[in-house]
């Protein structure tokens, strides 16, 4: 106890703050060089992203498409440059959006997770953070009414229609990371504890060389999904993964869309190349779920997976190719009130990208 006295008996040793009653996606923050800057810029701006801003004292720019917004750090001596160093391209932080960012944070830094501060110019908002198990930043964001956002204090904003005028992605739909086999239960544990997320079941995936463990972790209404990834296989993808960033890394993030085969179709016009997709994989969908030919012929014309669930629900998600080697990106579909990530899929995409790495 605070006057020094023990708490007495039957009160617990350390009263957390409540977990947040809603948590979304805020951005997810990539470590990058001048030439990955470019090239993921170049990847964002074929999916219709488009340069919303610059910040006022760092080299970091902002894009954003729907309510997805995405930060290039190239800030040279900062956290992370030092990330870049040790991981090359990848991602270094999230921002979740909460009710009270000093609250969550509180919490937390009351589990033991290292707090982190960086430089804040003038006027700039400063994020309480804490460090994740790998290192990255895990930043809490709550916005005042009838103050300046986050990014508004923050960038020199190079479009100011708002953040939801154009383009067929309405968000971050979830985050997949590939992690060292031993880590996965500090994973689960860390978002469990500091932000009340709960734990999804957990799957064994066929990878072509070798089994794949995937558990995701969500936020309670869903907004903020996690997926993780372990294996240890040494050829698995998740380990030639773990080999490329000389640790826990990026799998791919994935965007949510209410017209996939649109949405597909139109970035592929503008040059974003999609993972392909074997023909017989359609052969085996059309005889599992008696699709119509019509919608056989449209999935496959787009390489388009597709999952059913018991209640109906459908999915339909389509994988880019790999950004520089690393992780690729993930177009979604929800139909029905389907709630789950395609897991039945997962063993045709992992062979398609065997098959692109040879």
């Amino acid at each position: 106890a605070q006057d020094g006295r023990a708490p007495a008996a039957g009160q617990p040793l350390f009263a957390p703050p409540a977990p947040p009653a809603h948590v979304g996606f805020q951005f997810i923050e990539f470590a990058v060089d001048a030439q990955a800057a470019a090239t993921v810029g170049e990847w964002l701006g074929r999916m219709r992203f488009r340069l919303a801003g610059r910040h006022r004292s760092k080299d970091v720019t902002l894009f954003q498409h729907g309510a997805a917004s995405i930060v290039l750090n190239a800030e040279r001596d900062s956290f992370a440059d030092a990330f870049f160093q040790q991981h090359g391209l990848s991602l270094c932080a999230s921002a979740f959006r909460v009710d009270d960012a000093k609250v969550a944070f509180e919490r937390a830094a009351g589990f033991g997770y290292t707090p982190f501060s960086g430089r804040v110019g003038p006027n700039e908002r400063v994020l309480p953070s804490v460090q994740a198990p790998d290192g990255s930043l895990e930043y809490f964001v709550d916005e005042t009414p009838n103050a300046p956002t986050l990014y508004e204090s923050d960038f020199v904003l190079t479009d100011i229609d708002g953040p939801t005028e154009v383009g067929p992605l309405t968000g971050i739909d979830h985050v997949c990371l590939a992690l060292p086999a031993d880590a996965l239960d500090t994973w689960i544990l860390f978002f469990k504890t500091a932000f009340g997320f709960e734990a999804e079941r957990s799957w064994l995936v066929p990878d072509p060389y070798g089994l794949m463990r995937s558990r995701a972790v969500r936020s309670a209404d869903g907004s903020v999904r996690i997926a993780l990834n372990a294996s240890v296989d040494r050829h698995t993808a998740v380990a030639e993964s773990l080999d490329r960033y000389h640790g826990t890394g990026l799998n791919h993030v994935a965007f949510r869309t209410d017209d996939i085969v649109k949405t597909v179709a139109a970035f592929a016009a503008d040059g974003v190349p999609f993972l392909r997709i074997p023909p017989n994989y359609y052969d085996d969908l059309a005889a599992r779920y008696a699709l119509s030919d019509e919608l056989i012929d449209t999935l496959s014309a787009h390489h388009l997976l597709y999952d059913r669930d018991e209640n109906g629900g459908e999915f339909l998600h389509a994988y880019t190719e790999l950004v520089d080697n690393r992780f690729s990106l993930e177009i979604v579909e929800r139909r029905g009130g389907y709630d789950g990530y395609g897991a039945a899929n997962a063993a045709v995409r992992l062979a398609a990208q065997a098959q692109r790495r040879k």
